[in-house]
């Protein structure tokens, strides 16, 4: 098995660590995104994910509701 990671890995295992987790979290459009902010970048930090590239967010697409 490789010692790394794919983007979905990362996503599912963030999504589950947020659901673990003890401490509730809200955020949305009308909340502060710090908190979501710092959580991904721990998670990050202690799954050594790369920091994401420059300009990363013109190849983001969001699913529509």
């Amino acid at each position: 098995m490789s010692d790394k990671l794919t983007a979905s890995e990362a996503l599912f295992g963030f999504a589950a660590w947020l659901t673990c987790r003890e401490e509730k979290i809200v955020f949305s459009s009308h909340d502060n995104a710090v908190v979501i902010a710092d959580l991904v970048m721990k998670f990050c930090e202690v799954n050594s994910l790369q920091e994401p590239r420059e300009g990363w967010g013109k190849d983001l697409t969001h699913p529509s509701e």
